[in-house]
């Protein structure tokens, strides 16, 4: 079978993923001397002002009401990243063994973005966001919940028929 195997939304999602993660998502674990001196801060600023981000710019606030956010990024470095790395690979692989690896990835990464959502929609920022800012912000997070939901719902269904196969076998 040919190398990366998966849906071509797939080759999409790890080649926007990582980035994302790296550039943005985890610079508010990063070490401050890290950012000195890069344009990585001002990316972060520029998407926090692109839309008014209550999320980003709560994370950078450093406010005791974002404590939340912080735990997500330390899974997402800690856990996400990793799994995703480790999938990647895999299926770059056609390796099937990654399959739980990504389910666990997917259902985590779909889990994080709700209450980010949450946030989002129950926002009340002064003057109140404009229509054009929150189908920004929506469109900046949404796929970020719908894909990894769809990579985890499409690796259960993947595993579910291995072992079905596995219990046919064994049944014979």
């Amino acid at each position: 079978m040919s190398r990366f195997a998966g849906r071509s939304l797939d080759k999409f999602w790890f080649a926007f993923c990582v980035p994302i993660s790296l550039l943005l998502d985890l610079q508010t674990l990063y070490p401050v001397h890290w950012l000195a001196g890069t344009p990585l801060s001002d990316l972060f600023n520029y998407s926090i002002t692109l839309a008014r981000d209550p999320i980003l710019g709560g994370a950078l606030s450093g406010s005791k009401e974002f404590d939340w956010l912080r735990y997500f990024f330390w899974l997402e470095g800690l856990f996400q990243l990793p799994c995703f790395v480790i999938g990647a690979i895999g299926l770059w692989n056609n390796d099937k063994r990654v399959y739980p690896i990504l389910l666990a990835y997917g259902a985590s990464t779909a889990t994080t973005l709700l209450p980010c959502l949450g946030a989002i929609l129950t926002a009340t920022p002064k003057p109140p966001f404009t229509n054009i800012e929150l189908i920004t912000l929506l469109s900046e997070y949404i796929p970020f919940l719908l894909i990894p939901l769809g990579m985890a719902i499409d690796m259960a269904i993947k595993l579910v028929k291995i072992v079905n196969v596995a219990q046919e076998r064994k049944t014979v």
